[in-house]
């Protein structure tokens, strides 16, 4: 194991942060807000094909897109993405709120300091291998070469480049012709 440096702060400090967050939330609040990120991007990839026609007669807006198709879908999604979301993150807290006024409560404070620090592991190995992935000079930065947690998260790191698809996915593709179908025609 290499040596202590201020990137295995970082570390240790996102882990933390992202634990106690978790934990302050409960893990059911957390779980309704990854659904609810999902939901959004259902309903936008749904509504943006429909919303488009208003965006682009907005006059700010308008300027902006300069006439293209598909930045206007991008930013009707993108509006309604974010709309979703707001509206669907004031649901969460509802339902959340009466586990945590339940006998579950300690229960799901638990498994939300779980989840938020398997979280922030994640959110650090997809960081290293970022880091590792990106053109960098020839001189690499020795703080994050030498970082011990760096050895520590390798297997999650290798996890998490297995996970990587080596091409865009197929379904992927089609989504995004589906949602550019309108610019086409």
């Amino acid at each position: 194991m290499d040596q202590f440096t201020l990137v295995d702060a970082g570390v240790a400090g996102i882990v933390i942060i992202s634990a106690l967050l978790a934990y302050s939330r409960g893990f059911v609040r957390e779980i309704l807000s990854i659904a609810g990120w999902v939901a959004a991007a259902i309903v936008a990839f749904l509504v943006a094909p429909s919303v488009e026609p208003i965006i682009s007669e907005l006059p700010v807006i308008s300027d902006i897109i300069g006439g293209s198709c598909q930045i206007a879908i991008i930013a009707a999604f993108g509006i309604v993405f974010v709309l979703a979301l707001v509206v669907i993150s004031l649901f969460s807290p509802l339902i959340s709120s009466s586990v945590q006024k339940s006998a579950l409560s300690p229960i799901d404070s638990g498994l939300g300091l779980l989840f938020g620090a398997a979280r922030g592991l994640l959110l650090v190995a997809i960081a290293f291998v970022i880091y590792d992935q990106a053109p960098v000079s020839d001189s690499a930065v020795a703080m994050v070469d030498n970082a011990a947690s760096r050895d520590l998260l390798a297997a999650l790191k290798d996890w998490v480049i297995d996970l990587l698809p080596t091409e865009v996915p197929p379904q992927i593709v089609e989504s995004y012709d589906q949602l550019m179908g309108r610019c086409s025609s």
